[in-house]
């Protein structure tokens, strides 16, 4: 809040704030400042047209037109609720600290108070100073989360948990008393004087108002199409968390930061009737505007900001024989202007939701009309059978899953069939699926039909025969891409034990599996052949790491660190296919830790959900090493015995060919290789190029790197390897990833890129063949060594099978 929005107000009592204590060592001189402390009032979202960081054309119609199916309109909160929410009657464990402009910790009260009455004069000594910041937070009755004296930024990271909230009454006085109360003053002046001055010199003497950290949002629907039932009510892109110091993106002035948490709320099923209202708090979520969206009929995904948040208002054809038709409503949430997509801290929402159509919506785009066939209807795109399958948003294909496709032959999967002797295969599921944007977006897979049906993306036909036994897909259309698994069952309906699984990565990438030259236009084609120190007769290979959303080069750079993170990719324990998801983070994390919660998803990963695209899976690991067969029928399950065991694999005489079959120059494709068909995982032969000097006699390398941006690596967030020359030309983008590497924990996110190559030392229990690139605080460093564990997660890319 800006510091003229503050009220002059007369003092009343004067307490005295300890600050013994408070402060750092320094040299400032210090200054006793009286401050009077009140909570400002709830602003209501219908009257916020004109606040500062929006913009946008205000419509000229909110309501209806001919081509709308529903009517959607924010209206006075007033108008919606009984009377307004409560204050707390008392500031409970106030807080206040004064930081530097750059957010050093200059000092502020050294106690926090558990009751200070509403306009208390109050006193506490600062730090004289100029352009600093103070910071006041009044955590609300009986909570014990603090700043404690670390920075702003460590202030910024620090969150008051959803369920602190969800559940406070705004009509109860002792529950809204526990309701947190924020200002952040960002560029203020403390004098000799004892006073508080604007950032230009003017003088305040103002009462404090301290905003409400939630925000609250109300809608009421009434339904009326006829044949239809409301069925399910979900809130979409939900921040997590409530942060307590908002820290708004420099470039747009967004927050929270898309690499926060979100969530889905779901209205609880027995309240989603024709007619009803729903209330909750929620964090902000502040996406901008978008002057696109001229009406209610155009706030539609391709105009919402990423991130935005919507309610989704799913009913469901009636009679039995019809449950799988419904229809999907979206609607996005914000201001009164249609342009608007924003929901701030400390305002009131309230909407009113009107369905009057009387036909089916078919010119609405904001209303998905859905009437599933199973994926093997209209479905004749066979292909050949790897362990990955690229395919593009909305596409679908089918396949023999007792069938595999190396060095442009399809043959036997011996390997499965050596397990199962007979047509074992007896259903499809959808295993798991990531959104489009980290924890936003639409699941890339889709939603299943019910929790026992899924034969709207997977299905299955002739199960019973080796020949003509078909696995058919279908992925959702109108996604940005990710990833997801599908697993076949010995059993009825995903029951029994998993057979084997696949890696379906959604995306518009494409490049062609043959060919000898590098191509960069069109982008989803580019592939490079490498040519520096590695000789003319090597293959191009993908310009990205297998399953990434994005894949860059020095010519066509990441945007922003969430195009970085989405050239992540996935993650193999050597000589697996199964893959395990990335970091997905702006920050450098020497390590994550809880990796495996099941309630909590830790933070700064890329989540996976489940079948219905909305269920968090986590990630599951055992303190085990395992057969082949056994990892293959755990695909989700991360095994490591111990933090020195090397090998997941408990089979020494497989280990050494998992991926290359002999473990040699001349090893062919396997079983195992996770990558698409045409394409198998690249050789450590294959990297020399980003070296400038010699490998030795046993094919290990380290030293110089042949690299564009050795001195900016950090603020790029990975490595440019030039490719076909010494210190010019084209390079490609490595990420820094980190990596899964013990049993509950990732480690050097920022920090260590690391690629799996597909060669093996041949003695278990040995470590196997890696490339890695460490980004050092003065001196990077990189190697193709054989020091790295085959049961760590690491990257991969894959590179051309043939010519």
């Amino acid at each position: 809040m800006a510091v003229t929005t503050f009220l002059i107000l007369a003092t009343g009592c004067d307490d005295r704030f300890d600050s013994r204590g408070g402060y750092p060592s320094k040299e400032g001189k210090m200054v006793d400042v009286t401050l009077d402390i009140g909570l400002a009032d709830e602003a209501d979202g219908y009257d916020l047209s004109g606040t500062p960081g929006m913009s946008g054309t205000p419509s000229t119609k909110t309501g209806m037109d001919r081509e709308s199916a529903f009517d959607f309109d924010l209206v006075p909160s007033q108008r919606t609720k009984a009377g307004t929410s409560l204050q707390p009657d008392a500031l409970y464990n106030l807080e206040i600290r004064q930081y530097s402009s750059s957010g050093t910790y200059q000092g502020g009260s050294s106690s926090v108070e558990a009751s200070t009455a509403i306009g208390t004069s109050i006193t506490l000594t600062l730090q004289e100073a100029t352009h600093c910041q103070l910071l006041l937070v009044a955590w609300g009755k009986d909570n014990t989360k603090r700043l404690g004296t670390g920075t702003l930024a460590a202030a910024q990271d620090t969150v008051v948990e959803a369920s602190v909230i969800k559940d406070l009454d705004p009509t109860n006085q002792a529950d809204m008393n526990k309701m947190p109360y924020v200002l952040h003053l960002k560029d203020i002046n403390v004098s000799s004087d004892g006073r508080i001055y604007s950032a230009d010199g003017e003088a305040i003497d103002v009462r404090l108002r301290l905003q409400r950290l939630a925000t609250r949002l109300t809608f009421n629907w009434t339904y009326g199409f006829s044949n239809y039932s409301p069925q399910q009510i979900l809130l979409h892109s939900i921040p997590a968390d409530y942060k307590v110091v908002a820290f708004p993106d420099k470039n747009n002035n967004t927050y929270p930061s898309l690499f926060d948490q979100f969530t889905t709320i779901q209205v609880p099923v027995e309240q989603v009737k024709a007619s009803g209202s729903y209330s909750c708090w929620i964090p902000a979520n502040v996406r901008g505007s978008n002057a696109a969206a001229t009406s209610q009929t155009y706030r539609i995904k391709s105009n919402a900001p990423t991130g935005s948040s919507y309610i989704s208002f799913i009913a469901v054809m009636d009679g039995e024989e019809n449950k799988k038709k419904k229809l999907d409503y979206r609607i996005y949430l914000g201001g009164k202007e249609t342009t608007d997509f924003n929901l701030y801290g400390n305002t009131d929402y309230a909407y009113t939701l009107n369905f009057t159509h009387a036909d089916l919506p078919v010119n609405d785009r904001r209303v998905s009309i859905i009437d599933p066939i199973p994926a093997s209807e209209s479905n004749e795109n066979f292909v050949p059978t790897a362990n990955c399958f690229m395919v593009p948003p909305g596409g679908a294909f089918c396949f023999n899953p007792y069938k595999y496709y190396q060095e442009g032959k399809v043959i036997d999967n011996s390997q499965l069939k050596t397990w199962y002797t007979t047509p074992t295969i007896k259903s499809v599921r959808v295993f798991w699926q990531t959104k489009e944007d980290g924890d936003v977006g639409d699941p890339v897979l889709g939603v299943v039909n019910s929790t026992d049906d899924h034969e709207n993306i997977v299905d299955l036909k002739n199960c019973d025969d080796f020949e003509k036994a078909r696995i058919y897909c279908r992925v959702a259309p109108n996604t940005k891409g990710g990833s997801g698994v599908i697993v076949a069952y010995d059993g009825a309906d995903g029951t029994g034990t998993v057979v084997w699984s696949w890696h379906i990565w959604v995306t518009d990438y494409n490049p062609d599996a043959a060919g000898s030259e590098t191509v960069l236009s069109p982008v989803n084609k580019r592939k490079l052949k490498f040519s520096y120190n590695v000789g003319s007769d090597q293959l191009p290979m993908m310009d990205r790491n297998l399953g990434a959303m994005a894949g860059f080069t020095l010519s066509d750079p990441p945007h922003d660190v969430l195009d970085m993170s989405k050239s992540n990719g996935l993650h193999y324990q050597w000589g697996r296919k199964d893959p395990f998801p990335s970091s997905y983070s702006a920050e450098k994390k020497p390590v994550i830790k809880g990796l495996t919660s099941t309630t909590v998803p830790p933070k700064g990963m890329l989540n996976r959900y489940g079948p219905d695209g909305l269920t968090f899976q986590p990630l599951r690991s055992a303190s085990q090493k395992t057969t082949l067969k056994n990892a293959y029928q755990n695909p989700g399950v991360f095994f490591i015995l111990s933090q020195s065991a090397i090998d997941w694999c408990s089979e020494s005489s497989v280990i050494p060919t998992l991926w290359n079959s002999p473990n040699n120059e001349n090893g062919k494709k396997t079983f195992n290789d996770p990558c698409p068909a045409g394409w198998r995982v690249i050789s450590y032969k294959n990297l020399y190029t980003f070296f400038t000097g010699t490998p030795g006699s046993d094919g290990m390398i380290s030293g110089n790197a042949n690299m564009a941006n050795s001195s900016t690596a950090d603020a790029d967030g990975g490595a440019y390897f030039y490719y076909t020359a010494n210190g010019s030309g084209e390079a490609t983008y490595v990420r820094m990833t980190g990596y899964w590497r013990f049993l509950d924990e990732f480690h050097f996110v920022g920090e260590k890129a690391i690629f799996w190559v597909r060669e093996h030392t041949g003695i278990t229990g040995k470590s196997s063949y890696g490339f890695s690139f460490v980004l050092g605080e003065e001196t990077n460093s990189m190697e193709i060594a054989k020091v790295w564990y085959p049961q760590d997660a690491q990257t991969t890319r894959c590179i051309q099978e043939l010519p």
